[in-house]
């Protein structure tokens, strides 16, 4: 009985998120964070903290997109089976994107002149790197912050139109005023 007033629960939830209630999906979220966790942190055991950060973002967005694609009219599987199988699924597919960047740009390279090895400089980089993140993210919207997300781990366009239920033409409208935001915010820090 508890299941079945979950499930009716989610139901409606998904229904809300369907209508473009935002605090719908917020609800959805934070029901299901255990969830997103536990599939963040079995696929990257091996990533950085802000490679972790972004795929935590990705499991988000195909949570999201489980809510838009789940048939409400079938009762084989419930919303938290295929949303698992969606959020891996989705996740696998970064991971893959990570790899063959790795591969095509070994951190040696990334690094020229830096000394790997030393705790300073790589807490200096990590810094570096934070504030650069937090800069991006103060200047953008959350949809362009998702945009940016998933144009920075190798998806293209019409990729990140289908994967965020936008038109290809909002997309690339998206990166360019992402585009202009970021030289204006990095020139105004110089």
């Amino acid at each position: 009985m508890k299941t079945e007033k979950m499930h009716q629960t989610t139901e409606e939830i998904i229904h809300l998120i369907r209508t473009g209630e935002q605090a719908a999906f917020a609800q959805l979220a934070k029901a299901y964070e255990p969830l997103l966790q536990a599939e963040v942190s079995r696929h990257s055991a091996d990533l950085s903290r802000e490679d972790a950060e972004d795929l935590h973002q990705i499991a988000l967005v195909a949570l999201y997109r489980a809510a838009l694609g789940f048939d409400l009219t079938q009762s084989d599987v419930e919303f938290g089976l295929y949303a698992k199988i969606c959020i891996s699924n989705a996740l696998v597919s970064q991971l893959r994107v990570l790899r063959r960047r790795k591969m095509e740009f070994p951190l040696s390279e990334q690094l020229e002149g830096s000394v790997v090895d030393d705790p300073a400089t790589r807490v200096m980089e990590e810094e570096a790197l934070a504030i650069l993140r937090g800069r991006i993210r103060a200047v953008l919207s959350p949809y362009e912050l998702r945009v940016w997300t998933l144009y920075t781990a190798g998806y293209r366009s019409g990729e990140i139109a289908h994967q965020l239920a936008k038109d290809p033409h909002s997309v690339e409208n998206a990166v360019y005023r992402i585009r202009q935001k970021l030289r204006r915010a990095l020139h105004d820090c110089r």
